[in-house]
């Protein structure tokens, strides 16, 4: 467990750090010189780019790590197998980007009444989505040896990093908005470079045509491929679908207000990145051995904790929601999605609830039950989008999420009871949920208003934490955190 525990802590250090220049860059930099419509433009290409992620990629994120410890001690069998995923993603891109040309006048006709401002710009999300295939790929390559953080550095702070660039040298007129978007690709080409060289760096990367060690195993991988393709696609399209349908429902402009209100809520969510990282190489090899029991503990432990986490996150944001719209520049053009920063939020504080549930069922015997549910969720999130957005404007895509979340959350949760037989929940899980209740009510009427949105921000954050973690201390609900409390105040 020991590297479990020393990549997750450095990936939630990148991780923070790549989330104070998110912050900089959404709450900040984009709002201050971009307008909403720009804004919306930036995210919509990153966001259409994702979506195609799991076709581009056939499944080669969940094959790799599923069938790395089959060949992790061979090094020809090692060789054979990235060959054979690389082919795949070579394959794969070239079939997915000749289907969208040849349906290109379609895709048009979807966005140019709201935002033809996308369609003008639509080359670009070509380059991004073969330069994120291949970076997956590369994740993947680096996830099964157990190294997640340079993946964090590239995603969560590199790229971050050259945007914040680009932004500046838009505001002093160096660059033009035309420019900052075609310096998306080498931004992200940048970061490729990075996770090529470290790869190789940390387990010689190589080529081969030949696959003799790794034949006997072609079906059972192109089948979970195959499986896990289609699970992926459909959980991409019930995470981003409501980002693409703003864009063509309400417009770019719109679509860059949800998107600044939807990274707010999405903070929450952060800490449970680096646990799903590192934990999905443990729980692939744990399933091969058969070691249920190891995992059911695993199970529990990151949910109690991420739990804790999340609910802390989400109060803290919450309570301080009215001092950070206040800190947007422009903020009279954006508060219009606070309500979204709500939903959203609870969005993530439910994912990190069930822990890693997907992980679970997509890396056992069962996976192809996720992939005919989220199948399924993916056009329950496509149909309450087209209801809800219309009547609701963004708010109606938030409640649009979070119903496909919690439905699909739930039926995982209950599978893994039925089949399984573990659950991650216990009744610490509920006390945790009603100190966060209480906490939020006091704050409501008990907290004094100051009118300086740094200085309440501080306060409350501060007052908040420290009662937060005085209770669940006392409570004793984990032991893991009152050992690391104990330690804290006797340093």
């Amino acid at each position: 467990m020991g590297i479990l525990l020393r990549q997750s802590f450095w990936s939630t250090i990148v991780i923070y750090f790549g989330v104070v220049l998110g912050f900089i860059n959404s709450i900040i930099l984009f709002p201050s010189f971009l307008n909403t419509e720009q804004i919306g433009l930036v995210r919509q290409i990153i966001s259409a780019s994702t979506l195609l992620i799991p076709i581009t990629t056939f499944g080669v994120n969940s094959a790799y790590v599923k069938f790395y410890p089959f060949f992790k001690d061979s090094i020809s069998g090692k060789k054979e197998f990235f060959s054979f995923n690389f082919f795949i993603v070579i394959l794969s891109y070239v079939i997915t980007s000749s289907v969208i040309y040849i349906f290109f006048d379609q895709i048009k006709f979807v966005f140019t009444q709201k935002s033809n401002l996308f369609i003008e710009y639509f080359y670009v999300v070509y380059y991004i989505l073969f330069i994120l295939s291949f970076s997956a790929l590369f994740e993947s390559y680096l996830r099964a040896r157990y190294d997640t953080v340079m993946s964090n550095v590239v995603n969560g702070v590199s790229n971050r990093f050259l945007t914040a660039i680009t932004i500046l040298l838009l505001s002093q007129s160096i660059i033009n908005f035309n420019e900052l978007v075609n310096l998306q690709i080498a931004i992200y080409s940048f970061g490729l470079l990075i996770l090529v060289y470290h790869s190789n760096k940390k387990d010689s990367v190589s080529f081969t045509l030949k696959f003799p060690e790794i034949k006997p195993y072609f079906k059972k991988i192109l089948n979970f491929s195959s499986y896990s393709f289609l699970g992926s696609f459909s959980n991409i399209i019930v995470l981003n679908v409501d980002v693409l349908m703003v864009t063509s429902l309400l417009g770019l402009s719109q679509t860059g207000v949800y998107t600044t209100a939807f990274y707010i809520g999405m903070i929450i969510e952060i800490p449970r990145r680096a646990i799903s990282q590192i934990s999905i190489p443990f729980i692939s090899e744990n399933i091969k051995n058969q070691n249920i029991t190891k995992i059911e503990n695993y199970y529990k432990e990151i949910s109690l904790h991420q739990t804790l986490i999340g609910v802390l996150f989400y109060l803290l944001v919450i309570i301080n929601l009215d001092h950070i719209f206040n800190l947007i520049p422009n903020s009279e053009n954006f508060i219009s999605g606070k309500d979204v920063v709500y939903v959203i939020g609870f969005c993530k504080l439910i994912i990190m609830f069930f822990s890693f549930n997907s992980e679970i069922i997509s890396l056992s015997k069962y996976y192809r039950f996720t992939v005919v549910t989220i199948i399924i969720l993916a056009l329950i999130s496509i149909a309450l989008n087209l209801i809800l957005i219309p009547i609701y404007g963004m708010i109606g895509a938030a409640f649009a999420s979070l119903i496909s979340i919690l439905i699909f959350n739930i039926i995982k949760h209950v599978f893994i009871i039925l089949k399984m037989k573990i659950s991650p929940f216990s009744i610490n899980t509920l006390k945790v949920i009603l100190i966060g209740i209480t906490l939020f009510t006091i704050d409501n009427y008990l907290m004094p208003t100051i009118s300086n949105d740094f200085l309440a921000i501080l306060l409350k954050s501060t007052v908040t934490t420290v009662l937060y973690l005085s209770v669940i201390y006392l409570l004793k609900i984990s032991p893991k955190l009152n050992d690391m409390i104990k330690s804290f105040i006797k340093n």
